[in-house]
């Protein structure tokens, strides 16, 4: 996937975000690989999906069928425990052999895995809520569990079972209906997968109601959102969100020709930036000495290049740029 370069504004200080399936642009999505790498990233929250095994275990995948991530084929449901264990979820056709080791875990194992890391948003396909909640109790894991669904009432029975439990109602495209019953079943948020009209964000706001949005990959859509003052952002690409948010640089203007303005907004010593273009040839290197710094790229090929920031010889920052 291509990126143009964003520019890092004045981001939302609370923006919260949550790494879709883990970093599942990173890693399988829905294995401990990519909850792993969201954890290294500092998201703030894990997004993953559950369902039911023909035992009753609960397993941690998407799909009802397990054919499109796996090594095998067949229903989640029909297949037991020890039958869902056996296979690949390494996702060959987007990883190839690098992951042919992971395993579908279980909610057990995401749970032991994250506790006091990472905050976790379970989507609840197929599963006995009790179970869950139940699980969730045992783990001691109340306050760092958020449950989420497209189903009204699979929320309202996790509420009655335990009302200090988060949850998420799902909703395509968000209405002020959608903020009543959110208020009724006593959720915190609302999880659009369309963009709702400003008005109904402060609409929600004012119910004290957050605003989350996904599945956003497009680095410049992040910025857009963050600056009409979304709560949350539901994406594959931490790792994008994640710089974004921290605010180290901003550069402009985008696309750039002539020349390029890269501003520090937290500057340290000893500083110093690389371009590389995408075949990984190195184009510049020079070092930072001021907040604000101008590069004349000169007779620069039109295409895509990445630029690094380092401190102490590590990168703290990675933004693609554009040259038209």
């Amino acid at each position: 996937m291509s990126f143009l370069l964003i520019t890092i504004m004045q981001a939302h200080a609370q923006v919260k975000i949550i790494a879709h399936r883990g970093a599942s642009s990173i890693a399988p999505e829905n294995t401990l690989a990519a909850f792993t790498k969201a954890i290294e990233i500092i998201a703030d929250y894990i997004e993953m999906d559950i369902r039911m095994s023909k035992d009753d275990s609960i397993m941690v995948i998407h799909d009802e069928k397990v054919n499109r991530t796996s090594s095998g084929s067949g229903d989640v449901n029909d297949m037991t425990y020890e039958e869902l264990k056996k296979l690949s979820v390494g996702y060959a056709s987007k990883f190839g052999s690098k992951f042919h080791n992971e395993k579908i875990p279980t909610l057990f194992e995401v749970l032991n895995l994250t506790k006091d890391k990472i905050k976790i948003c379970i989507d609840m396909k197929t599963v006995s809520e009790n179970a869950v909640v139940n699980l969730i109790k045992r783990m001691e894991m109340t306050n760092q569990v958020v449950l989420l669904s497209y189903d009204s009432d699979k929320l309202i029975r996790v509420k009655s079972l335990n009302d200090k439990i988060e949850v998420v109602l799902l909703k395509n495209n968000m209405t002020n209906a959608d903020i009543f019953l959110a208020c009724e079943i006593g959720a915190s948020v609302i999880g659009c997968s369309y963009f709702s009209p400003a008005f109904y964000i402060d609409a929600a706001h004012k119910k004290d109601i957050d605003i989350w949005m996904g599945i956003v990959n497009d680095p410049a859509k992040m910025e857009t959102l963050i600056n009409k003052n979304i709560d949350g952002i539901i994406t594959d690409y931490p790792q994008y969100l994640k710089a974004i948010t921290e605010k180290n640089i901003r550069i402009y203007p985008n696309p750039f020709r002539d020349k390029v303005t890269i501003e520090i907004l937290n500057p340290e010593t000893k500083q110093e930036l690389s371009i590389y273009d995408l075949s990984g040839r190195h184009v510049t290197s020079f070092s930072i000495t001021n907040t604000i710094t101008e590069w004349q790229p000169g007779e620069l090929s039109q295409g895509l290049y990445i630029i690094y920031l380092h401190t102490r010889e590590k990168i703290i920052f990675e933004k693609i740029l554009k040259c038209n």
